[in-house]
């Protein structure tokens, strides 16, 4: 199909993604699920993306078809649909997520997990859902399923709430089921600092549905781009990428806030700025958070992925904990976790996953934790960040190549003194600087990540390096 990546369903609407398409799939996940359950129960929801609707309703019709049980929740973050999957009294046997995260409009795509919100990748599912697929029988003509959606944004001016004044409650969810959301998250809130004034972008996506959430902690929020328009009409929403990120710095600096906050578009990823407007790279918040768990979870392992600084692991250590590195990929770092019982791990991406939130992403938890490290300490994030933030990185770096695979075999011929692995693409490590090369899953493109004790040893060692690869792309 093309559309069946490494841990999801992606592709551009209508051309790669659309009802009929939609259907099969729906028809093959609801018979991987059936080889273990009869009926099973499988929770569907969407984005904002304007193509979500007609999506989701072709494939619940698919999953009917196919002899599941569908329940839609309407739009919400993926999170929000990992805990109506994994934390209600009546779980799931499965759920999917109608989304391309980060992606432009034009494209949506689906995110699968099992019960307990495990994952379903390429090597643990994909492949036999594209099979299934195929075996569809022909789709209906007209879509009887058809979802009617409302996408009503969460009120900017949202009174302020707190445990017994209800949140305003997403389309699709339940109160009851919302409120039982809500108690879920703040398990998690230990001392946030009180009348914090935080900037919040939301980038037209689903982290929308959070503002509520932050008033009722005592925050004084200002937010942007809060209307939930999944055409992204003022940025991209990806806040890995600096320039999606000025905005905010904008409006930290112009308020006077003391913490940014940027979502992406399904809400499963959160990045920060510090009070100076500057942006923390995500490895950084990884290794505060990790270090703050610890606290609570004496000598507990921590897991992060091989692109992260060597401090994230310096600082889990020195806290008391174990640090585990794994390869790049929400799959590989959820299985991770789950087989050594990590309390807590964190990719580059901004995907922070914590063992009681099922081993699975949450971007409010981890915004919940940055603040419970603010409020205990007293400090703000950049006097936090400081100390962690110890070596010169180079950020990653994307290079456009045409042939990966003599890449790799050049990079490795001409550091064939370091220290290589090759968990993800390969790894070459000395004592003073180190880099990782993996090849991107969907682009003819592979990714740089580079780090050095000194910045001019970082230019000069990845003026080394990427004269092997070629020029960077934007």
């Amino acid at each position: 199909m093309g559309l069946f990546k490494a841990y999801d369903v992606r592709g551009i609407v209508p051309d790669q993604l659309n009802a009929p398409v939609a259907f099969g799939i729906g028809y093959g996940f609801a018979k991987l699920l059936g080889e273990d359950s009869e009926h099973p129960h499988v929770v569907v929801a969407i984005d904002a993306r304007p193509s979500g609707p007609e999506i989701a309703a072709a494939f619940m019709d698919g999953l009917a078809t196919g002899g599941a049980k569908a329940e839609f929740v309407g739009p919400c973050s993926t999170p929000m649909l990992y805990w109506a999957v994994a934390g209600r009294d009546n779980p799931a046997q499965g759920g999917a997520m109608i989304t391309a995260s980060h992606n432009p409009a034009k494209y949506n795509g689906i995110k699968f997990c099992r019960e307990d919100a495990i994952p379903i990748a390429y090597d643990t599912g994909l492949t036999e859902i594209e099979e299934l697929a195929k075996a569809a029988p022909e789709p209906p003509a007209k879509w009887a399923a058809q979802p009617s959606v409302n996408l009503l944004a969460v009120p900017e001016e949202a009174p302020g709430e707190s445990d017994e004044t209800p949140i305003a409650t997403p389309f699709g969810f339940s109160p009851a089921a919302f409120q039982g959301y809500l108690r879920h998250i703040r398990h998690f809130v230990k001392r946030t600092p009180d009348k914090l004034k935080v900037a919040v972008d939301s980038a037209n996506g689903m982290g929308g549905i959070y503002l509520g959430l932050l008033r009722s902690l005592g925050l004084e929020l200002v937010s942007i781009n809060t209307q939930l328009d999944g055409t992204f009409p003022n940025h991209e929403a990806n806040p890995s990428k600096l320039e999606n990120l000025k905005p905010l710095c904008e409006l930290v600096k112009r308020e006077g806030c003391r913490l940014g906050i940027a979502f992406d578009g399904d809400a499963d990823r959160a990045v920060f700025v510090d009070e100076t407007a500057t942006p923390v790279g995500q490895d950084m918040i990884t290794a505060l958070i990790g270090q703050e768990l610890l606290k609570r979870h004496k000598g507990a392992a921590v897991l992060y992925d091989l692109r992260s600084s060597r401090a994230v692991a310096d600082v889990i250590e020195a806290a008391g904990g174990r640090a585990l590195r794994e390869r790049v990929g929400h799959s590989f770092m959820k299985a991770t976790m789950r087989k050594v019982g990590c309390v807590f791990g964190g990719e580059l991406a901004g995907h922070y996953y914590f063992k009681e939130n099922y081993y699975a992403d949450s971007s409010i938890i981890a915004v919940i934790e940055v603040l419970n490290a603010m409020g205990l300490s007293g400090e703000p994030l950049s006097e936090l960040i400081k100390p962690i933030k110890r070596y010169a990185q180079t950020g990653e770096i994307n290079f456009k190549v045409k042939d990966k695979d003599a890449v790799f075999k050049k990079v490795e011929e001409e550091f064939k003194d370091g220290e290589i692995d090759h968990l993800d693409g390969v790894t070459v490590n000395y004592p003073e600087w180190w880099f990782n090369l993996r090849a991107s899953n969907t682009e003819p493109l592979v990714r740089l990540n580079l780090e050095a004790s000194t910045r001019e040893q970082l230019q000069e060692k990845f003026k080394q390096v990427s004269a092997l690869i070629g020029e960077p792309v934007e």
